[in-house]
């Protein structure tokens, strides 16, 4: 099923939603309207560096550390050391996890050149580990990556395919909410065998593109059985905290005005405006040419809500930090010192042809997902 028209989709008075599992990504939840189909199959495709098992890996941290749903990740690609030690700049520690009996890392070494085919292939000794980990920690969340290692050995596609279909059967059964990840197939194809998106109950799509030499990421909802979701591409971002997913669709003109008024740090601008300022959570744009002071009324009102006590980011598209910092130490000797204290991050942006700036969006994700207050108002200078 595919969104409805609008900027926002719910599944309506049509009857019971069907039951997700939230993955804890920031925007992916928004688009598939709560998370992955909850006791169902998942399949993550995409390109080499796509992020498929970046992606797996934060829905299972997420599942044990914010849902309290334990975890098996059975890797037949990375050993456990090395899945641990990719993810661990981003703050998972997943051997602490394992030691809290939150997660099961097996890792599985299938080499094509070691199996010797006799009789009818099928997978009861991986149903046996899997069932082992599983029941060893009560995991309701379960990983595969990557599914083509498993199958690499085998090279009649009927066999595949059944025993992929048993496999998804298996773990549907077991009301274990899976993520499988799928390499992309030749020429364009989805998955290498072609057919285990049809076998998938939800198909989510990552694509790394570059263009006009920007690096670009995306993301596209193929399929979700029984759930509205949305089925744009989004830009998403791997930063220092995992996955960011910007579902620009779902914004909607639901929020609440706020009457309170701050200042601009000019307080004849502020008499200009009212006498107070400009509303919290508003955006004004500052327009003029060159040499009229844009940067300097923007650095004006930062330096008045750290004057307040209020956090800030200062995102600049033309000048440096160090310049920034320079320039406006020049008409108030506070600035350099207040920005110093952490009340102000300035994060230099590059421009993009792009309205959303991958650059800038990401200075911005890192900055909200931090355990820090944030506030709305917003200046642009022009």
């Amino acid at each position: 099923m595919s969104d409805m028209q609008g900027s926002r989709w719910s599944a309506g008075s049509a009857g019971p939603k069907l039951p997700k599992a939230p993955t804890g990504i920031r925007g992916f939840d928004e688009i598939t309207d709560g998370g992955l189909p909850r006791g169902r199959a998942t399949l993550v495709a995409g390109s080499a560096g796509a992020g498929k098992t970046l992606f797996a890996i934060e829905f299972l941290v997420h599942g044990a550390l914010e849902f309290g749903e334990p975890g098996v990740l059975m890797a037949f690609e990375e050993s456990d050391r090395d899945l641990a030690a990719n993810v661990a700049s981003m703050g998972w520690d997943l051997v602490g996890l394992e030691r809290t009996n939150m997660l099961v890392i097996d890792s599985v070494d299938v080499t094509p050149a070691d199996v010797v085919a006799a009789g009818t292939f099928n997978l009861e000794g991986l149903f046996i580990r899997l069932a082992a980990a599983v029941d060893s920690v009560g995991a309701k969340r379960v990983v595969l990556d990557s599914m083509e290692l498993l199958f690499g050995a085998v090279g009649h596609d009927v066999m595949v395919r059944a025993e992929i279909g048993r496999l998804f059967r298996w773990l549907k059964e077991r009301g274990l909410t899976t993520v499988v990840t799928g390499e992309q197939g030749t020429g364009g194809g989805l998955t290498r065998y072609g057919f285990e998106e049809y076998l998938s109950d939800c198909v989510v799509a990552l694509d790394h593109r570059v263009v006009e030499a920007l690096s670009i990421r995306r993301l596209r909802v193929v399929k979700y059985r029984g759930s509205f979701h949305g089925t744009n591409e989004y830009p998403f971002l791997i930063g220092e905290h995992g996955f960011s997913v910007l579902p620009a669709t779902t914004i909607g003109l639901n929020y609440a005005a706020s009457e309170e008024q701050v200042t601009t740090g000019l307080p004849d601008l502020d008499e200009m405006l009212g006498g107070d300022g400009i509303f919290r959570g508003s955006t004004m744009m500052i327009s003029g040419a060159a040499g009229t002071g844009k940067t300097t009324v923007a650095a004006a009102a930062v330096h008045a809500a750290c004057g307040r006590g209020e956090r800030c980011l200062f995102s600049s598209f033309e000048e440096s930090p160090s310049q920034l910092l320079r320039t406006c130490a020049r008409w108030e000797s506070t600035w350099t010192p207040t920005c110093r204290r952490g009340c102000c991050a300035c994060g230099p942006s590059a421009p993009r042809h792009s309205a959303w700036s991958p650059t800038w969006w990401g200075c911005m994700s890192s900055w909200r997902s931090s355990a820090r207050p944030w506030w709305c108002s917003t200046a642009w200078a022009a």
